[in-house]
């Protein structure tokens, strides 16, 4: 379930970090400001990540950033990082990346269709429709 005091961005980067890094380095260093947290099931964490675990995401803004923060004690691979992209076709890039044989993992959450697709090396993109 979201806990949010803002609306999350669409664009954004989303990063695996190692829990003492959230304020020593995230809050003090980069000035990263929380605005809402959301647990990540197991389940989708597989279908979207390759990750089979579940994980604590907080969400926030650094200097004029979206950032999701993927908490991790260890460090993982294949990982958490993605970046997120609006598209005005967001259906014709799962479609090509499919035709291509990338991953594809689509997601629908009250009636808005969501693509994670992932290239050759794990990079995974977010592609959501513009708004």
């Amino acid at each position: 379930e979201l806990n949010t005091k803002m609306e999350i961005a669409y664009r954004h980067v989303g990063l695996q970090v190692v829990e003492s890094d959230l304020k020593s380095f995230y809050e003090e260093v980069l000035g990263f400001e929380l605005t809402g947290t959301m647990r990540l099931s197991p389940e989708e964490s597989e279908a979207i990540f390759g990750i089979s675990r579940g994980t604590d995401i907080l969400f926030g803004v650094c200097h004029g950033l979206a950032v999701e923060l993927f908490v991790v004690n260890s460090p993982l691979s294949p990982t958490f990082g993605h970046i997120c992209i609006e598209a005005t076709q967001p259906h014709a890039i799962a479609a090509a990346a499919m035709d291509g044989g990338y991953r594809v993992h689509t997601r629908s959450r009250n009636g808005v269709e969501t693509f994670f697709i992932s290239d050759s090396n794990h990079n995974t993109f977010e592609v959501k429709a513009k708004v």
